[in-house]
């Protein structure tokens, strides 16, 4: 299945930021492999752990699957995805997995004309340059020129001071290499707090209310652990998708923009929940993530990404596969418990560095409203990421 889409046959040449390029290229490594244990928690944070080394010697694997069963009980397992984010980001990697458990699912009911139609919706995923894509998402009354001036009034902070400054990054990156973390993965149920901010608001999303706990607990944090005043704001990147369902179908690549969220972290966490549900609106009513995509595509042509120190505490990016969500029986034959993630990182150079230099967290929503959250392995500080876990976790086990 994999190897039907364009992307996967090729190879990238980095020299440097303003200079690569892809090439066709045969011999990508297509992974496939089953393991057993008796914790297929442990079994998949191992997996997680090492996922950076599946394949070595220089070879290419856009994209691997691993199944991970419960030795005592073999009818529990997981199927983990691990994807090269140089060829797919997590949406357009969620598009392919859907083909291949459709094309799995059509294999266990012998629909053989079902299975053409998958393989013909792989080959026909291309991948668009980013200027060709951003001339798709522009709509007419695209106002870049305000969204530019917005950007620049709109206050941003690292009053706890997660963000890794620039300068000291490469000597994070020397000791970050010689050991090996996996992600810190939590469970916790969100259905008493997302009911309570939507007994005030009840427009507010699942993501929004998500992503103000996430605030609160650096808030938190930042008043018990790092002397900051009670009244400051608290300033994050959000990832916003650019492309709606329908072309995500089409087109396979990094098609993302993270945008500037500021939320006053003294707010109930219903007001704040609400700040953020409205700067969401905001910026899609406004396409602000399409001008934030170019602006960085415009930096990466001239060399200027990772040139200036950016005062934003945290990252957060919202990864739910929907149609799992909206299935008890999304692979064939079984029941639906759990969508997890564990995202590891191995930065080759300073520049790619620059790009995880502060706590970033992943959410991903389960059947029964139940909340995964996981954080990239911590450049600077393994100590500081278990931190922010905490506190984090205590406010959502105070719902």
């Amino acid at each position: 299945m994999t190897e039907r889409v364009e992307k996967f046959r090729h190879r990238l040449h980095f020299e440097a930021q303003d200079n690569f390029h892809w090439t066709p290229a045969s011999g990508a490594d297509t992974r496939f492999h089953v393991v057993s244990g008796d914790d297929i928690d442990h079994e998949f944070n191992e997996l997680c752990r090492d996922s950076l080394s599946l394949v070595d010697d220089g070879r290419r694997c856009p994209m691997a699957l691993t199944v991970i069963r419960n030795a005592k009980a073999p009818h529990d397992f997981i199927i983990a995805q691990t994807s090269e984010h140089t060829y797919v980001d997590a949406r357009s990697a969620e598009t392919i997995f859907n083909l291949i458990v459709d094309y799995y699912n059509a294999l266990c009911r012998g629909d053989h004309a079902a299975l053409s139609k998958i393989l013909d919706a792989a080959e026909s995923i291309v991948t668009l340059g980013s200027h060709e894509a951003a001339n798709i998402i522009a709509a007419e009354g695209y106002d870049r020129d305000g969204n530019i001036e917005g950007l620049t009034a709109y206050p941003v902070a690292d009053v706890g001071g997660y963000a890794i400054p620039l300068a000291d990054v490469p000597g994070c990156l020397d000791a970050y290499k010689k050991q090996r973390f996996a992600p810190i993965v939590q469970f916790f149920s969100i259905g008493e707090l997302l009911k309570r901010c939507r007994a005030r608001y009840p427009e507010v999303t699942q993501n929004s209310v998500v992503c103000a706990a996430l605030a609160k607990g650096f808030y938190n944090l930042n008043l018990r652990e790092r002397g900051a005043p009670d009244s400051h704001i608290i300033s994050f990147k959000m990832l916003s998708d650019l492309l709606k369902p329908e072309l995500r179908a089409k087109y396979s690549g990094n098609y993302i923009a993270f945008v500037p969220v500021s939320v006053d972290g003294h707010l109930p966490i219903e007001e704040m929940a609400k700040s953020i549900h409205d700067r969401i609106r905001h910026f899609k009513d406004s396409k602000l993530d399409l001008t934030i995509f170019k602006l960085t595509e415009e930096a990466v042509e001239a060399a200027l990404v990772g040139t200036v120190d950016d005062p934003l505490s945290f990252v957060v990016t919202n990864w739910n596969n929907y149609r799992f969500l909206n299935s008890t029986e999304y692979l064939h034959g079984c029941h639906s418990v759990r969508h997890q993630s564990g995202v590891n990182i191995e930065p080759k150079d300073t520049l790619g560095a620059i790009l995880v230099n502060r706590p970033i967290l992943v959410i991903n929503m389960s059947p029964g409203q139940e909340l995964c959250l996981s954080l990239f392995p911590s450049l600077r500080a393994e100590a500081e990421n278990r931190q922010v876990a905490g506190a984090i976790g205590d406010v959502f086990r105070q719902y």
